[in-house]
């Protein structure tokens, strides 16, 4: 009875050494798949396409750390707001990017803004000058249409020089792109 105990044991084994195989097999294949690098993430969507501006240059220009405000982002305005600027008594003070993608007005009428004496050119299809009281503005012609940058006031944190030569950086960079 003994060897009919041990021949069985023997045939149990037997059988059961080739599905025990089996599982490893299928188990390595299995732990493979867990270890392979999983899909890249889909690319970021393009920005609005009128947050147009350098914020790294518009940065370094005026010592502001600017941020385009989502609420206002969109395919023909887009704001950007200081931060951590304290916002002036009177009023908010931002950037504001207007596209227009109609055919562009002669840059003489929209320089009509400009303070007297104030304007001066960026390339050849640009310009930036002060208006009301000394707050910047600045156009450019772009795809057909005009592109229009303007301060609503000039924020705490820096000047209306360091505005007038970020807006100059801006429409070159507009201008060749």
């Amino acid at each position: 009875m003994q060897r009919y105990a041990d021949r069985v044991a023997q045939v149990g084994l037997a059988s059961a050494l080739p599905l025990a195989l089996t599982a490893v097999v299928l188990g390595g294949c299995t732990a493979g798949d867990a270890t392979a690098p999983a899909p890249a993430p889909p690319p970021p969507p393009p920005p609005p396409a009128a947050c147009l501006l350098d914020t790294g240059a518009l940065a370094r220009a005026t010592g502001l750390t600017w941020a385009p405000d989502p609420a206002t982002a969109g395919d023909t305005r887009c704001v950007y707001d200081p931060a951590g600027s304290p916002r002036p008594d009177d009023g908010p003070a931002f950037l504001s990017v207007d596209v227009t993608p109609d055919p562009a007005p002669a840059l003489d009428t929209v320089a009509e803004l400009c303070e007297d004496g104030s304007r001066a050119p960026v390339g050849t299809d640009g310009f930036v000058c002060r208006f009301q009281g000394g707050n910047v503005f600045a156009a450019v012609t772009r795809d057909g249409g005009l592109v229009t940058l303007a301060a609503s006031a000039v924020p705490a944190g820096t000047t209306a020089a360091q505005l007038v030569v970020a807006f100059d950086q801006q429409v070159a960079a507009l201008a060749a792109g």
